[in-house]
């Protein structure tokens, strides 16, 4: 376990709460402090709800356990708004990792279970329906050959913005 979550985990059993308790207390979800706490980085306003649970200084948080190589506190509004479209990103692809490897095993217990069954293909194919909204979501596909598309392409291979 990381430092990191150790730290939280531990702030938190001291005062002798389960994770649903400070999810309660934060405002937040359950599965958010079971994510923070496993080491995925937090959202800055997550991190602030769980300083006023603890009655800390927000800073120590960030000081104290180095959730992020980046000073959230320095970016602009667009600036975090993009940091979080890339952690989206991230999720996504450990997403898509888990299913890559899981999906094989799926298969083989489902043929061990019954050789003449399938419910691991069906297992597979809700999970992959998933996984393909979910990239829907975060490449924001109703723009992926709009307006816009154009643009971006001319821009990125040209290497600079273009005023038209």
């Amino acid at each position: 376990m990381s430092r990191k979550s150790t730290t939280l985990r531990t702030r938190r059993l001291e005062k002798g709460w389960s994770q649903l308790q400070l999810a309660e207390f934060a405002g937040l979800s359950l599965r958010t402090v079971q994510r923070i706490e496993k080491g995925h980085t937090p959202t800055i306003e997550s991190l602030k709800a769980i300083a006023a649970v603890f009655e800390i200084n927000f800073n120590e948080l960030i000081d104290g356990n180095q959730f992020s190589s980046i000073d959230e506190t320095k970016l602009s509004a667009e600036e975090l708004d993009q940091l979080e479209h890339i952690r989206e990103v991230q999720r996504f692809i450990r997403d898509l990792i888990a299913f890559a490897v899981m999906a094989p095993f799926l298969f083989l217990l489902s043929w061990l279970d019954n050789p003449t069954g399938n419910w691991g293909l069906w297992v597979v194919l809700f999970w992959g329906a998933y996984l393909a909204w979910e990239a829907f979501d975060v490449f924001d596909a109703r723009d992926f050959f709009g307006k816009g598309w154009e643009r971006r392409m001319l821009e990125k291979r040209i290497g600079r913005k273009i005023d038209l």
